[in-house]
């Protein structure tokens, strides 16, 4: 193999699959990128077993095609760390020569023959989002995900397509996280109420590969399987087998209580009600009534916090308590001018609604 890469876009390459590259592994193939040359591109390729990538750069020129398969983290610090505009790349068997300017390097190769297959770009979008619509979709939902849990449905997020629409929704068993979206193309009838629990890693690398909001990405879903495509990357990851929680039947429908705020306002009374917080006190108290909002917190040893929020309230009065990381991190991906809060009582989840397509369920907290 022999090319000459623009610097930059080759380390977008790497930096993206990087994502993918396993940290610590047995299997020393696996903390490899491979590297494909032929016609006018070159593609660059990685995968955990779980997750795999073929993200392909058109900024190079092939003089001679071939694979190379080299350390990821190597490579791409030494394009990081490049001056040149471009890079010269070429294989003799046992070391990959990356050649700049002043510089030149020489890396061990690994068999090419060792590496796990990488699924194609071949096949059907099931239905296709546009890319900013997905990712705000992904910025909504994966927050609320379960970091470590044995239940490992809820490790990632359900992507329900119905009615010619689709719904991301993650929970942690504290709180859930609903946005819903349109489609670029609607699905085929045959896919039209799917369900399907996507790896938040996966989602994650989904969201690094788009550049362009008007893109479409395409999304193929087998039976353990799915299959992301943007313009210039495939992303293939394995689903996550178990059953989602029935998110539905813990969405509250009976609130009689309810206040409506400005977004940016509010986070900022929580973020101040929040700051003398400590870890043996994790709750903010909220007193809502025809005045308006009273945020107070207490934490032994640190002090304690009152905050005065003028806001739009219908109901009787009420005192309850929630963590406010949860209610932060939702307001922050709310992408609505104004939200509401809705509740029933002081031992009854809230709901956070941002516009007319995000919702968001918060178990309160026990402040006593």
């Amino acid at each position: 193999m022999k090319i000459i890469c623009n610097r930059g876009a080759l380390l977008d390459a790497l930096t993206v699959a990087g994502g993918v590259v396993a940290a610590r592994t047995p299997k020393p193939v696996l903390q490899c990128v491979k590297l494909s040359a032929e016609g006018k591109e070159l593609t660059v390729s990685a995968t955990d077993l779980e997750v795999a990538i073929r993200y392909r750069d058109s900024q190079v020129e092939v003089s001679e095609p071939g694979e190379v398969l080299v350390m990821a983290e190597k490579l791409r610090d030494i394009v990081r760390e490049s001056v040149d505009d471009t890079l010269a790349i070429e294989s003799d068997g046992e070391m990959a020569h990356i050649k700049g300017a002043d510089s030149h390097f020489k890396i061990y190769t690994q068999p090419v023959e060792g590496f796990p297959m990488v699924p194609g770009d071949g096949g059907e979008a099931d239905f296709q989002v546009a890319g900013g619509q997905l990712k705000q979709l992904i910025a909504q939902t994966i927050f609320a995900t379960a970091k470590e849990s044995t239940r490992y449905a809820i490790n990632g997020i359900l992507v329900n397509v119905k009615d010619k629409r689709v719904a991301f929704i993650s929970t942690d068993g504290r709180r859930l996280a609903e946005a819903r979206g349109d489609m670029v193309a609607a699905p085929k009838s045959k896919k039209d109420g799917l369900k399907a629990i996507v790896p938040a890693k996966a989602l994650s690398l989904i969201d690094r590969l788009i550049s362009e909001p008007d893109e479409p990405v395409g999304f193929e879903l087998q039976e353990n399987q799915i299959i992301v495509r943007t313009p210039a990357a495939t992303l293939t990851g394995n689903l996550v087998e178990g059953q989602f929680p029935p998110y539905e039947d813990v969405i509250p429908k009976d609130c009689d209580k309810k206040m409506i705020a400005a977004t940016a306002d509010l986070l900022s009374a929580v973020k101040r009600a929040a700051l003398l917080m400590t870890e043996e006190s994790k709750g903010v108290r909220l007193a809502f009534s025809k005045k308006g909002l009273v945020l107070t917190s207490q934490s032994p040893g640190a002090g304690e916090a009152t905050v005065n929020f003028p806001c739009k309230y219908e109901g009787t009065d009420l005192e309850v308590g929630f963590n406010p990381v949860y209610l932060i991190e939702a307001l922050k991906v709310v992408n609505s001018d104004e939200v509401s809060f809705e509740m029933v009582a002081a031992n009854r989840p809230g709901l956070l609604k941002g516009g007319p397509d995000f919702q968001y369920v918060i178990m309160p907290v026990n402040l006593q």
